[in-house]
């Protein structure tokens, strides 16, 4: 039997196309319908998401929603950043903001951020390295090369992100200011160094992957950070009690009222990779004295050692001059660095002359580690 054909009939083969026509426009309109809302939907999540990365701020580093939180969110926030690039290894970020009291009481605190390798000038970085080492309260764990204190914090990144031989470090710091002066401090972080040292990694992360030289794990501990610091008696070179609690060394400065001259020391880090101390006069910075073995915390050091003895008789390369000393040395198996740098309020101390104050120094620390005498007769005379 041959196929029945009709013209018009809605059962026929053009009914079925019409059908087949009009399911198909069904489709596409449905289509074009789940496409524009996926589209609608993807701005929606995109417009949040921009929101989101709107509110992070240093490199991306950091968010409101973090805690701790350092993006002091206040109506007169301000901020400004410097991202640093492969081609540019090199970056800033600052945040300030005010909060005030009642009517007469205004507090405002500014956060600094900075990536890089600090001074190539070895005089300048002599100055830098001094005021990066006064900040040692207490050191990073898992071997992290880094330190935090109340208000500032530091970390010296990988090999991979060194420029010119010289290693980048990433630095957090931050001031709180009222009527009665400036404080050192980290707004939105306590008085606990180990949510200094993450806010420290986390930025240190981010300017990594900027500058394109993040390793393959981020940095980070999760041990916690324990203060090493020394205990009274721990230097005992038969000399008269002087600062950062070695004998000897300058006068005893005490706390409180009866300070002479206003002298007193904070003793930071001392271990076999890390021993800092702080003299200070009239609450500011005289002289710095460190000790590093770290591998990656001495090649801050490096160009500024020389190739001679620090002096007669001394057993390793360095130098002595007006504003302070080196001394680069083997100690106990490692290569060690030994170092003092005074600012110009040092003049009006017993510090103003390194030559014989850092030999005390240096005899303490090499007693204290166990190796050979650094100084020509082992301890000053």
């Amino acid at each position: 039997m041959d196929e029945q054909t009709t013209g018009d009939g809605g059962g026929g083969r053009g009914g079925r196309l019409r059908s087949a026509l009009t399911a198909r426009r069904g489709r596409a309109a449905l289509a074009g319908g789940l496409a524009a809302a996926l589209v609608a939907g993807w701005l929606v999540i995109r417009a949040v998401d921009d929101a989101e990365a709107a509110k992070r701020l240093c490199w991306g580093a950091w968010s409101q929603q973090d805690k701790p939180s350092l993006l002091l969110e206040r109506d007169d926030r301000a901020f400004r950043e410097t991202a640093p690039t492969p081609e540019r290894p090199r970056g800033s970020c600052t945040i300030t903001a005010s909060r005030t009291y009642g009517t007469d009481e205004t507090i405002h605190e500014k956060i600094s951020v900075s990536y890089g390798t600090g001074p190539k000038d070895a005089e300048k970085r002599r100055a830098w390295l001094a005021g990066l080492f006064a900040g040692a309260r207490d050191q990073l764990p898992a071997g992290l090369p880094g330190f935090v204190s109340k208000g500032s914090a530091a970390l010296v990144l990988p090999e991979k992100c060194d420029v010119d031989g010289r290693p980048s470090v990433v630095t957090v710091s931050g001031t709180q200011s009222d009527s009665e002066g400036d404080t050192a401090s980290l707004p939105g972080v306590s008085s606990e160094p180990w949510q200094a040292g993450q806010v420290l990694v986390d930025v240190a992360n981010r300017g990594m992957e900027k500058a394109g030289c993040a390793p393959e794990k981020p940095l980070g501990f999760t041990a916690p950070i324990v203060s090493v610091h020394a205990p009274d008696g721990t230097f005992d070179t038969s000399f008269a009690p002087g600062a950062c609690r070695i004998d000897g060394l300058g006068p005893a400065p005490r706390h409180g009222e009866e300070d002479e001259d206003g002298l007193h020391s904070t003793v930071g880090p001392v271990g076999d990779d890390l021993q800092t101390c702080v003299v200070y006069w009239s609450d500011n910075m005289a002289t710095q004295f460190s000790m590093t073995a770290h591998p990656r915390l001495l090649k801050l050091f490096d160009g500024l050692t020389g190739g001679a003895p620090l002096a007669r008789g001394w057993r390793g390369q360095g130098y002595t001059d007006a504003d302070g000393a080196l001394v680069r040395t083997r100690c106990a198996g490692r290569t060690t660095v030994m170092f003092m740098q005074n600012t110009a309020i040092a003049k009006d101390t017993p510090f103003a002359t390194p030559s014989r104050v850092f030999p005390v120094y240096a005899a303490a620390v090499a007693k204290r580690l166990g190796c050979a005498a650094v100084t020509p007769h082992g301890e000053p005379a």
